[in-house]
């Protein structure tokens, strides 16, 4: 499941980075007005700054790098990432918590939390 999950956030980073390529347009989009609400896209640089923040804490805590895989980018419950790692829900949640954190601090080193 770890290998599938970070195969999964390859290929949605690597799908947003083709999405902006300048051979496709760069950043010009073509869009139709319509009445359902279009699905949620994340910003193509935004994404390559959580991989590469996630590379930077699976160097530093490879554990926490798989748990952030597997909840972010399989979207697996605490309760089934603990049954698949042998830790109880309440660990998966603090991990979790702990990960985003050093996520957040990477990404935005200038903030204050």
């Amino acid at each position: 499941m770890a290998y599938a999950a970070r195969v999964m956030r390859g290929v949605i980073i690597d799908h947003a980075r083709r999405r902006q390529a300048q051979k496709r347009g760069g950043r010009f989009e073509l869009t139709t007005l319509g009445t359902d609400v279009g699905e949620a896209q994340a910003d193509p640089e935004e994404l390559a700054e959580i991989g590469a923040a996630l590379d930077q804490l699976a160097e530093t805590d490879p554990a926490l790098a798989e748990l952030v895989d597997l909840k972010f980018f399989c979207g697996f419950t605490f309760e089934e990432i603990a049954a698949m790692k042998g830790i109880s829900d309440r660990t998966a949640k603090r991990a979790w918590e702990k990960a985003r954190l050093f996520l957040f601090r990477t990404i935005r080193p200038d903030s204050t939390a």
